[in-house]
């Protein structure tokens, strides 16, 4: 045996060894984050953030009705009238949604986890997505190292997806503890647009999941008949299954380009806030 041979089987054997090492605790890991968003309203440290600026807006809406009353005296020299008819609904509907907005945060979040069960059935991460990574990482898709790498690429994009998961998670936990201070900027016409971003982010950061698990329904049937493509073999569908990663790695940052409606760095609320964790810091 050549050199040559002994470096390429090598290179094989090290490719599969670091396939078998990483592919199926990534999977498992995007299985388990991908069907299901826990119950943030029942964390108790969530609790616990979510009270105390539940305080700060109640204290803030002090100072929403004194800026109002304001406007109302001013009203003749702004472009826009403001009436008490107008203004003093909209902070009252701000005060109920921000004393409410835990609740609120919950029962979203059992709205989401309801519609992933209905499109793909209970315990999906156990069933379906166990018989949809089946084929991953089996070594006849052609080639000891085409194998490999395909099976690395289904690696790399579930451990991504995993942490874009992790990111959303988070995104989830501070607006959930944010919503009382965001949910009563809707209490003035001047601050409304804070509001109405955090409505958008939480929607999109919470519902890309249903959206996600529609495409996993649509592509666990293309995976188990490649015929759709005029070709059916093991690469083919472990290629499917790349490119269906690929997508569901896709949509949460199209969905946050929609709820920001610009790119994140260029929203003026980002700008602020970030110029404010500067000086904080």
């Amino acid at each position: 045996m050549d050199v040559t041979t002994q470096v390429v089987q090598a290179i094989n054997g090290w490719l599969a060894e670091l396939e078998r090492a990483v592919l199926g605790p990534a999977l498992q890991a995007a299985g388990q984050l991908l069907f299901q968003t826990p119950a943030l309203d029942s964390v108790p440290s969530i609790q616990t953030g979510w009270q105390t600026t539940r305080v700060i807006a109640d204290a803030l809406f002090v100072l929403a009705l004194l800026a109002g009353g304001i406007l109302v005296m001013a009203s003749g020299t702004f472009e826009t009238e403001y009436t008490a008819k107008r203004l003093l609904p909209r902070i009252g509907l701000a005060a109920v949604l921000a004393n409410s907005s835990l609740a609120l945060c919950g029962a979203l979040i059992q709205l989401d986890n309801a519609l992933v069960q209905a499109l793909l059935g209970p315990n999906a991460a156990s069933t379906l997505w166990a018989q949809l990574t089946a084929g991953a990482g089996r070594g006849d898709t052609g080639g000891e190292v085409l194998a490999s790498l395909v099976g690395l690429a289904t690696a790399l994009l579930a451990v991504l997806l995993v942490v874009v998961y992790i990111v959303r998670s988070l995104v989830l936990v501070v607006g959930t503890v944010l919503a009382p201070l965001a949910l009563a900027c809707y209490a003035l016409p001047q601050t409304e647009e804070v509001a109405q971003l955090w409505w958008r982010v939480y929607a999109a950061g919470l519902f890309i999941q249903v959206l996600q698990a529609a495409l996993i329904a649509i592509g666990s049937q293309l995976i188990a008949h490649t015929d759709w493509l005029g070709a059916s073999s093991v690469l083919v569908g472990g290629l499917v299954l790349v490119t269906l990663l690929y997508l569901l790695l896709k949509l949460p940052f199209l969905a946050y380009r929609w709820a920001f409606r610009q790119p994140v760095r260029s929203n003026r609320i980002v700008q602020v806030v970030a110029i404010a964790a500067k000086a904080l810091a």
